[in-house]
């Protein structure tokens, strides 16, 4: 995950694993880097696992169908076709966890084969789903796209409405899967409708944690279409207001505030909002020393170095940026090392300048 100026489009919490992006733990999910205006700022989400669900899972085993949630785990018990058929559904999921796409794909294809043979419309619709989610993970949104529509009309025809959160859930998806893909006017439809009716549902059911979390997903998602339109005070908002929601899910200590916090210094930084901008990079810092995630650590103290360097502090900038480097070697990580770097080599050109 990449953020400033020059590279809006890029600012996904892979989450992590969830937010893995939020996040996104965050992965950066979805990343799509490019280089346009100012390539100074540059912000990054870590590849580390969170506690919080993988990001192309989130919802779906839990949420979307509770497909998985019947199945007995007597190993004794003689294996029948719908335990074969969970179980390589089971095995499947493993291997998405573990970035293993290609034999997750094959076994899902293998459970699909299960799924028509058995005639179990419910496992059918599960593993197109859980193909859906992964082809977006792989970034193959085309196909991931088809796949979620395929869903949604299996589940509408099983009597699901628009207004369903397993439709929403989807069509959020659809709508930031357009955004990464430059298609901003639809993304900005689908996440307008989106958020119309998800905010009806967290009206009629504020306790519902599966909402809430849909909801501040999809306001971060949305505030990312934002960035990349340059509406960055609404964006900001957007972020702020995806922060409170996720907090009141997961506390204070989870990746996705980490992710998001530092989403909400892209803004300021594009607002020219400095002092906020450290402010709340250094809130970032805090809770992943909390949470103990040296890579987002070494990237956010990078990060704060290329804040002082658009102040011209180059001083404070070089400090926070070595500081970065030495945390990225000292737990061998290639995402905190790369931006310390790219946060080093800023400082030399303008230096040069």
């Amino acid at each position: 995950m990449r953020g400033g100026n020059a590279n809006t489009n890029d600012y996904s919490i892979r989450v992590q694993n969830n937010w893995k992006v939020i996040s996104q733990g965050s992965r950066s999910l979805y990343s799509v880097h490019r280089r346009q205006q100012e390539e100074e700022y540059r912000q990054r989400s870590s590849s580390r696992s969170s506690p919080l669900p993988h990001p192309s899972l989130l919802f779906t085993a839990a949420f979307s169908f509770n497909f998985l949630g019947g199945s007995n785990n007597d190993k004794d018990q003689e294996e029948t076709p719908e335990t074969k058929l969970v179980n390589t559904i089971k095995r499947s999921i493993i291997c998405i966890q573990n970035d293993q796409y290609d034999k997750a794909e094959q076994m899902l294809h293998l459970a699909l084969r299960m799924a028509q043979d058995m005639q179990s419309s419910k496992g059918i619709t599960y593993v197109f789903d859980l193909m859906a989610n992964l082809a977006m993970e792989r970034e193959q949104f085309k196909k991931a796209e088809k796949l979620f529509v395929d869903v949604m009309r299996r589940l509408m025809s099983d009597g699901h409405t628009e207004d369903s959160p397993k439709i929403l859930h989807i069509s959020s998806k659809i709508a930031h899967m357009s955004q990464l893909q430059g298609e901003l006017e639809k993304s900005f439809q689908g996440f307008t409708w989106t958020l119309d009716r998800l905010g009806k549902l967290v009206k009629s059911m504020p306790e519902d944690t599966d909402i809430l979390e849909l909801y501040g997903l999809t306001k971060n998602w949305f505030g990312q279409l934002l960035m990349k339109q340059g509406k960055y005070d609404e964006a900001k908002n957007l972020f702020k207001e995806a922060l409170d929601i996720l907090v009141s899910v997961y506390g204070t200590l989870n990746d996705a505030s980490v992710t998001i916090l530092n989403n909400i210094s892209v803004a300021y930084v594009n607002l020219e909002n400095y002092a906020e901008a450290k402010e709340t990079l250094l809130h970032a810092l805090a809770v992943a020393k909390e949470l103990k995630d040296a890579t987002q650590e070494g990237i956010i103290q990078a990060n704060l170095g290329l804040v002082y360097l658009r102040e011209g502090l180059l001083k404070e900038a070089e400090n926070f940026c070595k500081l970065a480097w030495k945390t990225g070697r000292s737990h061998e990580n290639a995402d905190a090392i790369e931006q310390a770097e790219y946060c080093l080599n800023e400082i030399k050109s303008s230096m040069k300048g």
